[in-house]
């Protein structure tokens, strides 16, 4: 039934009680006007498709159906269009008795519903709806959804005050309303403890940062994949933010100066009352390697010609037909947030990215990668408020849960087994291995030459390999060299001597420091222990037959 159906249905309940007609159409909390003359509402969230589809309501009663829209209608001027159309399915499913959309309701309560729908006389109705409401508690109770049900009681508290001339009972409004609700589970923090939904280890980071800088592919696609992995790593936001973004957001804050570039990212703030969609945003900096990629993403975003319509930094090939009808037109060439989400999990599937932990197929997702960010600041101790704000929470309510993770994603132990067994599948060595220098590119130039010192043991000074580097080289050696595409390691050099002078001196740090510090030499340590498995290969693949 559409808006005008209703009303031809309710005319003589309108007409005995001076109830006014439901509208055609609404202007939304944003300011937008949305149309509800159709079957279906499409509804103004600029990051999704929302909409509810009233034929699936054909066995409604239409006083319930009436009044159902017309708290819709009160909503939509306070609350966003996603959580309007979140309450309108919530009270359909716990009165239907639905597990969901799609789960076809049955038993008792959905034969209730049937029975209900015949009734048109409020004061029948009034006792018909009570029963039928004791009955969905109790069954929200059975499926430990309860949650569920302070929203059915929103519902009928408010129609209780404007509409108990229709069969809503204002005493049994005050029983519910008595009615105690348990605290729901945190999604959160079952997540968090969560191996495969929690945040990534820091090894897993570790190769997703790898992947970020190894993927040079400049298919379209490609590289709003990569973004899309980056941003959520530096800034720990929720898709919707990203998808908000417009190519406009990024600008140079120093440009016309003779300075070096400083790029700046305006990230717009979204879920704040009283605040509309790209009304707020939070200046962040971006740092060089972040800049690259974004600013590769507006190279090739120059292909798509959105004619008069604001150009996002993600990207619609086409305009999206869903949008051409509604009050968010102007959004009609940004992604929304589940094709955001389905960019970060393309880049783990394209990538082939294995977790060094699990050695299966890295579950990357942006909750993840929020999840990631959340806790790495918490590691490098930022406070509570600080950490809120970085989230774009309004307090610091949920953000609690991560302090409690604090060390617990790190890799604490890490002795020579564990450096040879997951060094080669971290793959973070990307020079070249040679016999001696006399197969090395500057291997007779000994400015070229790499040696290395302990300072931990009593390490004599040994070649252990040689940078082909034409140019003067800025890297920070020997530890550094293991991480250089130039570095050109010798065959014959100890590096088992520089593994344990590595180990040796991450165990120091854990003991005098923190873990947050002991583990930034582990990329070092996995290189190392790459080197030394590439060795027994060549010797093996070498060794002369008996």
């Amino acid at each position: 039934m559409t808006n005008s159906d209703v009303n031809r249905a309710m005319a003589a309940h309108m007409r005995r009680n001076g109830l006014p007609p439901l509208p055609d159409h609404v202007v939304d909390r944003d300011g937008r006007r949305m149309n509800l003359d159709g079957l279906v509402w499409k509804f103004n969230v600029v990051t999704t498709h929302v909409a509810i589809d009233w034929s699936s309501l054909t066995d409604c009663n239409v006083i319930v159906n009436y009044a159902l829209r017309r708290w819709a209608v009160l909503l939509l001027a306070q609350q966003s269009g996603q959580t309007v159309a979140a309450g309108i399915r919530t009270v359909v499913g716990a009165l239907r008795g639905l597990h969901s959309e799609r789960k076809l309701a049955t038993g008792q309560l959905q034969n209730m519903w049937r029975q209900l729908s015949g009734i048109n006389d409020p004061s029948r109705l009034r006792t018909a709806l009570r029963v039928h409401i004791e009955k969905a508690i109790q069954t929200l109770r059975t499926r430990k959804a309860m949650e569920d049900f302070y929203v059915l009681r929103s519902w009928y508290l408010w129609s209780s005050e404007i509409l108990d001339c229709l069969g809503f009972d204002e005493e049994f409004a005050l029983e519910l309303d008595e009615v105690q609700i348990p605290a729901r589970p945190s999604r959160l923090v079952v997540e968090l403890e969560d191996v495969e939904c929690g945040p990534l280890w820091d090894t897993e980071v570790t190769i997703l940062r790898r992947a970020l800088l190894d993927d040079v592919s400049m298919v379209r696609l490609h590289v709003m994949q990569r973004a899309a992995v980056a941003l959520s790593l530096a800034y720990g936001r929720n898709p919707a933010n990203f998808c908000l973004l417009r190519e406009k957001d990024l600008r140079n804050a120093l440009e016309g100066f003779d300075v070096p570039e400083q790029w700046m990212l305006s990230i717009p703030r979204i879920k704040k009352p009283g605040i509309g969609v790209r009304q707020a945003f939070v200046e962040e900096r971006v740092s060089a390697e972040l800049a690259g990629v974004l600013r590769t993403l507006l190279d090739v975003n120059l292909a798509i010609d959105c004619g008069d319509f604001p150009r996002p930094l993600f990207m619609r090939n086409n305009i999206d037909p869903w949008c051409l009808d509604t009050g968010i037109g102007e959004y009609g060439y940004h992604i929304t947030v589940e094709q955001f989400r389905q960019l970060i999990k393309q880049f783990a599937a394209r990538t082939n990215l294995k977790s060094p932990r699990t050695e299966r197929a890295l579950h990357v997702t942006s909750r993840r990668l929020r999840y990631t960010f959340a806790t790495t600041m918490v590691e490098l101790g930022v406070s509570r408020k600080v950490l809120a704000a970085m989230l774009d929470h309004s307090d610091t309510q949920h953000v609690q849960v991560y302090y409690s993770l604090k060390g617990r994603r790190l890799t604490k132990i890490l002795d020579r087994a564990a450096a040879l067994r997951i060094g080669p599948l971290m793959r973070l060595f990307r020079g070249t291995l040679v016999p001696s220098s006399a197969s090395a590119m500057n291997g007779t130039d000994p400015a070229k030459s790499i040696r290395f010192i302990g300072d931990m043991l009593a390490v004599p000074p040994v070649e252990i390999g040689a940078c082909g580097q034409d140019r003067l080289c800025v890297l920070d050696p020997p530890f550094s060299c293991y991480l250089c595409p130039k570095f050109q390691p010798y065959v014959e050099a100890d590096h088992q001597a520089v593994l344990n002078e590595l180990l040796a001196s991450r165990r120091e740090r854990e003991q005098k420091y923190a873990p947050r510090l002991s583990i930034q030499l582990d990329d070092v340590i996995y290189a190392v222990a790459e080197v030394i498995r590439k060795v027994d290969e060549y010797a093996r693949g070498h060794r002369k037959p008996a």
